[in-house]
């Protein structure tokens, strides 16, 4: 019995490593989406239009999320990666107009 629980401990150590490494990766786009906000945003355009030049501007980083989270992605995975940060992006760009006009 206790040979299996030390074995389940082992076994989750790669999960949480690739976790971790997701996190980081996200957290590497999301701060590329911020950061890229400001150089985008003509504050006249509708907001999604902004978001999805943001996300473009940080296609690197998208890739490398959706390569390490999924290693084969499918064309229909990649692009959820791709909606999920132009989403995300046009949230700050939101974000950031309300801050500015405030």
């Amino acid at each position: 019995m206790a040979a299996a629980a030390l074995c389940l401990g082992a076994c989750t150590l790669p999960t949480n490593v690739k976790l971790k490494k997701i996190d980081e990766l996200r957290a590497a786009q999301t701060a590329c989406l911020v950061d890229n906000v400001s150089q985008f945003d003509d504050h006249v355009s509708e907001p999604s239009k902004i978001g999805r030049y943001v996300a473009m501007s940080c296609n690197v980083q998208t890739e490398k999320l959706v390569y390490y989270a999924v290693p084969n992605p499918t064309a229909k995975e990649r692009q959820a990666f791709d909606e999920d940060a132009a989403m995300r992006a046009t949230g700050y760009v939101i974000r950031a107009r309300s801050g500015a006009s405030g």
